[in-house]
């Protein structure tokens, strides 16, 4: 989409995580660890790996572009993958940054392919984490609508919304973020105690 920013009628992101009762505390427990979510999706399963989905230029969602630090809506670069364990889709992953600031600070970007984003990431001293928002995103959301086409359709398990965290990686004077939505099969895996 080559327009105006991806709309949708309100941000349900919020910086604080939401009540248990409201999250589920298995799928707290996955949301609030501050390490990689790839080193700790590796560590409860028997195999990993990523499938990506595209990697194109593409409009930001609404609430997506403030977070680059952008002064407006404008094209940017976006990565969206599947996280599989154990032959399973576990987590629909959608990253964006300005084009712009590829070549000078995520110069990786464009030949991660299958690569897991967060191994360089999290390998770099340079690149810093900001804090995480929280949302349960129903699904009409957007990323929810992607999550299921890359899923084929398939229901999502009879939940009527899906956890998700975000954060804004940075490293020189440029910004990521980072968008996780944990799709329902992530329920058969225990996130490791330590990670």
């Amino acid at each position: 989409m080559t327009g105006a920013a991806m709309s949708y009628p309100r941000s349900p992101w919020r910086g604080a995580l939401p009540p248990l009762a409201v999250y589920g505390r298995h799928w707290a427990r996955w949301a609030v660890g501050v390490n990689s979510l790839t080193a700790r999706l590796r560590a409860a399963s028997s195999s990993f790996r990523v499938e990506l989905l595209s990697q194109q230029r593409t409009m930001p969602l609404r609430d997506e572009w403030r977070c680059l630090g952008l002064p407006r809506a404008a094209e940017t670069l976006a990565r969206e993958v599947l996280l599989i364990c154990d032959e399973t889709p576990v987590v629909y992953a959608h990253t964006i940054v300005h084009p712009r600031s590829v070549a000078a600070d995520w110069p990786f970007l464009k030949a991660l392919g299958t690569q897991p984003l967060g191994h360089a990431l999290f390998a770099d001293p340079r690149v810093a984490r900001g804090a995480f928002e929280f949302a349960q995103l129903d699904v009409r959301h957007p990323l929810v609508r992607r999550a299921r086409a890359a899923l084929g359709g398939t229901p999502l398990g009879g939940m009527a919304r899906l956890p998700a965290r975000r954060s804004v990686f940075r490293r020189g004077a440029s910004a990521m973020l980072v968008t996780e939505v944990f799709l329902p099969a992530l329920a058969a895996f225990d996130p490791p105690p330590m990670l």
